[in-house]
């Protein structure tokens, strides 16, 4: 069955209630104004709450979707189960695209789940036992109640192959796209002065979760430490893991054992902009993680967008990964990674100039939104022959 394009083209179906937009304006004013007063008396830049800095990137997210498809018409709904459904019917909707769990009740139209991983069957220890019961009995709800499956990685279609009971709908794998912002192309050297980092430096761009392994980075660096007096390793992310708040006390005090000092530089979280400008500048972006459910994880595909080099774990799903300089090294293998960062510190980086990145990300981008299409397209024709 041949299935056309909507005519009504794209609703974004936002699950919460509409922000304050003079509320964003004024608390981004705000702390633009302490950054500049902290930054003019060498104190570190205003850091954002976990909340806050939710709220802020959906709103970001939000203006950079409509700068990119002007025709987006915007939908808050109070949320997937007591406004998705009603949504669809208001809007007859063909499809709803991205659903993180099965709504209930379930719109009358195509529905296309998506799943970013399975890491309690990988990593049992970080999960309780009745944790990883509702996991997988929602995970099995969506798959089942959804006209299509999308997903970052081949290894999570396999892992839901392996976990879920059958029968399953259509498994779509979306292909890696390291996509830009224009303005990333831009240099904003004001951005990096606040932070006071002299001499050549690595970073990390995570949050500082167990599973993201940051100790392997850091005692990389203490291996290299002597030979590289002036280098020194930056780490962005937020540093709660509500798995256990003490992971990050727990981590302070192995550090301080490796008397890396203030080579160690622990931003925590920090404005989006200011972590793309630490990140162009860096060595290379290091990659430790143990476990993600597409590949590279998130700083990476931002690397790979900048044209920056990656010294990433070798697992399954990080060798995905298509494009760039990626380099890698064994999961939790700190000398191998010293090594790599060592080799990367005597070699000139290659760069590529701004048009080159941004044809790449457009060319990357539009593969993605063929991927995307294809799994919508499979799913309404689904839903209309059940």
């Amino acid at each position: 069955m041949k299935v056309t394009r909507p005519k009504n083209g794209l609703i974004l179906l936002v699950p919460c209630t509409a922000p304050n937009k003079f509320r964003l304006a004024w608390d981004a004013f705000r702390n633009a104004i302490k950054n500049a007063a902290k930054a003019a008396l060498g104190r570190p830049r205003l850091k954002q709450s976990p909340y806050d800095a939710r709220r802020h990137c959906v709103a970001e997210l939000i203006s950079r979707m409509i700068e990119a498809h002007p025709g987006l018409k915007v939908r808050y709904a109070a949320g997937i189960d007591d406004g998705l459904a009603q949504a669809a019917a208001d809007l007859r909707l063909d499809a709803v695209f991205l659903t993180i769990r099965a709504p209930t009740p379930r719109p009358a139209c195509a529905l296309i789940g998506y799943r970013p991983d399975y890491q309690h069957r990988y990593l049992p220890h970080l999960f309780s036992a009745g944790r990883i019961i509702d996991r997988d009995a929602r995970f099995g709800q969506l798959v089942h109640s959804s006209d299509a499956m999308v997903m970052n990685a081949h290894a999570v279609a396999d892992d839901m192959r392996r976990f879920t009971p059958e029968p399953l709908p259509a498994l779509h794998v979306l292909p890696f796209c390291p996509a830009l912002t224009a303005d990333w192309l831009r240099d904003r050297p004001e951005l990096l002065s606040a932070y006071s980092i002299s001499g050549p430096y690595f970073i990390v761009c995570n949050k500082f979760w167990m599973h993201k392994d940051h100790i392997t980075a850091f005692r990389a660096l203490a291996e290299i430490a002597q030979r590289h007096p002036n280098l020194s390793l930056v780490c962005t992310g937020d540093t709660t893991d509500p798995r256990d708040p003490t992971y990050f006390e727990k981590l302070e005090t192995e550090t301080a054992k490796l008397g890396l000092g203030s080579r160690l530089r622990l931003l925590g979280h920090i404005p989006k902009r200011d972590q793309i400008e630490l990140l162009k500048h860096a060595v290379a972006l290091v990659q430790p993680t143990l476990f993600e459910g597409g590949p590279g994880g998130g700083s990476t595909y931002e690397a790979v967008a900048l044209g920056q080099r990656v010294l990433l774990s070798d697992l399954p799903v990080n060798r995905e990964i298509d494009d760039g300089d990626v380099r890698f090294f064994p999961p939790s293998d700190h000398v191998s990674l010293s090594k790599l960062m060592e080799a990367a510190l005597e070699e000139e980086p290659i760069r590529s100039t701004p048009e080159e990145l941004a044809s790449k990300s457009d060319a990357k981008l539009k593969r993605y939104g063929e991927a995307i299409w294809a799994s919508v397209t499979a799913a309404v024709a689904s839903y209309q022959n059940r």
